[in-house]
């Protein structure tokens, strides 16, 4: 959640009554506003860090995805499994095993499709 926006709230908002169904709905409507706002300048930050890092460390977001995408997956395998702690060289020697197994699957696949051609 933001942290609370003054702009956002009329000051002169009556103390023991509500307001009227209008200015209810203004203040949703500024509200939503002020959070819609707050979320695209978050978005705008985190990409000037992004390109930043890039122009500093070429590659440096790709390779933080990747990491990302490991740490997930070990995730996933902890909860999965919860008593069964995964660590990150299994992880990832679980991927490369899978990678490799899907490339030997399709270059066979693609040796069988040459033998049928050549017959």
């Amino acid at each position: 959640m933001p942290p609370h926006e003054p702009s956002a709230f009329p000051k002169n908002l009556p103390d023991p009554k509500l307001p009227p169904a209008v200015e209810i709905d203004e203040i949703l409507t500024s509200i939503q506003h002020s959070h819609s706002f707050y979320y695209k300048v978050m978005n705008l930050e985190v990409w000037a860090l992004v390109e930043t890092l890039d122009g500093l460390f070429p590659g440096a977001w790709g390779q933080f995805m990747t990491n990302r995408q490991l740490a997930v997956k070990q995730f996933l395998e902890r909860d999965r499994v919860p008593n069964s702690p995964v660590d990150a060289g299994d992880a990832r020697d679980k991927s490369d095993d899978r990678r490799q197994k899907e490339e030997a699957r399709s270059q066979e696949s693609e040796r069988s499709r040459k033998k049928q051609e050549e017959e």
